[in-house]
C-alpha cells in the first residue's frame, strides 16, 4: 500500500512515467511504503455497541499518530458482534525500528477492551488496484439511466 497513487507510480517504475518496466523497490529505499499491524481480539461483554468509539479515542489519545501512525481501520464480525480486528497503517520508515515498542503499545491499547488473548501480526502492505479501464461503469450514468438499466435488468 502507498500513500498515495502517484508516489506509488513514481517508486515502481523505472525510467519515468513513459516507461512500462516495472522493478522491485526493497523496503528501506521505499518511504512511502506502508506496514499493517493486524490486532485480532474478542470485546469484552459490555462493549458491543462502542467498541469501534472507544477504540478510535484510546488510539487517539495514545498520540501514535506522533510515532507514524497513518489510519486504522475496525473491522466487527458481521456474525458475532463481539468478534474484532484491528488494522493499523503506519508510516515502514518510522515503524520498522521502532516495532516492537509499538507493537506492545498498541496490543496494551487494545487490552483494554479485549475479553481474552489478543494476537498481532505485521506485515507490508500491498494496494491491489484494478486496472484503468475505458468501459462505462455505473458512475458514469445519470440516475435515470440507471433506473433505465435497471428496468432492463429485471425485464430478463
Amino acid at each position: 500500500m502507498f500513500l498515495n497513487r502517484e508516489l506509488q507510480r513514481k517508486n515502481r517504475t523505472a525510467g519515468g512515467p513513459a516507461s512500462n518496466k516495472r522493478t522491485e523497490v526493497p523496503l528501506e529505499q521505499n518511504a512511502s511504503q506502508v506496514m499493517t499491524l493486524r490486532i485480532d481480539f474478542v470485546a469484552k461483554p459490555g462493549h458491543k455497541k462502542e467498541i469501534a468509539s472507544e477504540v478510535g479515542e484510546l488510539l487517539s489519545d495514545s498520540g501514535l499518530h506522533r510515532e507514524g501512525l497513518q489510519a486504522s481501520v475496525l473491522l466487527v464480525s458481521d456474525r458475532e458482534v463481539r468478534v474484532a480486528t484491528l488494522v493499523t497503517l503506519w508510516n515502514a520508515e518510522r515503524f520498522n525500528p521502532a516495532r516492537e515498542r509499538l507493537t506492545s503499545w498498541t496490543l496494551k491499547l487494545v487490552a483494554r477492551v479485549a475479553d481474552g488473548p489478543v494476537r498481532a501480526y505485521t506485515s507490508v502492505a500491498h494496494l491491489l488496484l484494478p486496472k484503468e479501464s475505458t468501459k462505462l461503469t455505473l458512475s458514469d450514468l445519470r440516475p435515470a439511466e440507471i433506473a433505465e438499466l435497471v428496468e432492463i435488468l429485471a425485464a430478463g
